[in-house]
């Protein structure tokens, strides 16, 4: 690659981390990489790439003129960042979907419909969908390729890490503090060796986005105690009987035996090559069900978001 790039971060430290180790097993020449600390690092933590320490600037102090592109995790009170380094022409890496909703910014999902950055000059911005939509738009994007789909039931199963880090630090609180007999404060939200629901507003949009064939399509989203990792059952619904045949790809595999997120998490942990992990596949009357797992933040959020990146620069963008 000729050009250089100058790519800043707005992130939690930990999700910067691994988004640093995405951008060193890319191709992409960066010349200049910065880190925009939305959320204050301790002062222990900073970040290395290419074993180079990396500056630390907070939103007030940046120059967005001088960044090529940016990739911004952070939630909607923090979306003013996003509008400042866009109308100062840098491309946004929306990896969060804040701006998901928005008619004139594209939602694209690397591999499947790439197509749509064409539309990413109106606003410099492109958003990833929530890591639920884009784990689901790339498992049943092969299944589209031959066959009409009339519904999709999928239940994602959310680590805690989906939430924030902040919500990683309450769980492994909670869990040795409850093993220990020390009960949790009144009020307080219970994390540990318990399950509730959350809420999964507009996440069918965004896959109507990504396909717009799609009509009906049903998402359940359960909080687990679980660190890392995200796992979703899936059921596809046709008009008629199909015998499916799983391809491999540069983003998916398939397995005979059940992988689970921990299973996963444990496989994946130090490997440069991060992929969604079927298994479970089953066939129901006209459809077939399966289950998918991925450690959402080093997959969902940081390996699509690279990749997405690599797909904005080669279109010229």
């Amino acid at each position: 690659m000729d050009a250089s790039l100058n790519v800043a971060i707005a992130a939690e430290f930990e999700l910067c981390e691994k988004i640093v180790e995405s951008l060193e097993q890319s191709e992409l020449a960066i010349d200049k990489l910065l880190i925009v600390e939305l959320y204050p690092f301790e002062e222990e933590q900073g970040i290395r790439f290419n074993n180079k320490s990396v500056a630390q600037h907070s939103p007030q102090e940046m120059d967005w003129s001088e960044v090529n592109y940016l990739f911004f995790a952070g939630n909607i009170e923090q979306v003013t960042h996003i509008a400042a380094a866009a109308e100062s022409g840098c491309i946004v890496i929306d990896m969060k979907g804040v701006c998901a909703a928005l008619s004139d910014v594209p939602v694209v999902v690397p591999s499947v419909n790439e197509m749509e950055l064409v539309e990413l000059r109106q606003r410099n911005i492109v958003s990833l969908p929530d890591p639920q939509v884009s784990q689901l738009a790339l498992a049943i994007y092969p299944l589209l390729q031959t066959v009409e789909i009339n519904q999709i039931f999928a239940t994602s199963l959310l680590p805690a890490s989906y939430q924030n880090a902040e919500t990683v630090n309450k769980l492994a609180g909670q869990t040795a503090r409850l093993l220990n007999g020390i009960p949790l404060e009144e009020g307080e939200t219970r994390f540990a060796f318990d399950v509730h629901p959350q809420h999964t507003q507009a996440l069918s949009q965004q896959l109507q986005r990504i396909f717009p064939q799609l009509n009906s399509v049903l998402f359940h989203a359960i909080q687990v105690p679980v660190f890392y990792g995200m796992a979703q059952k899936v059921t596809a619904l046709f008009d008629y009987e199909v015998d499916f045949q799983p391809q491999e790809s540069a983003f998916l595999q398939y397995h005979d035996s059940l992988v689970t997120p921990v299973i996963n998490g444990e496989a994946e942990s130090g490997e440069a090559q991060v992929k969604l992990h079927i298994s479970g596949l089953s066939a129901v009357e006209n459809g077939i069900e399966f289950w998918t797992v991925a450690d959402e933040q080093r997959f969902n959020f940081a390996h699509l978001a690279v990749k997405l990146l690599e797909a904005i620069y080669h279109q010229g963008y």
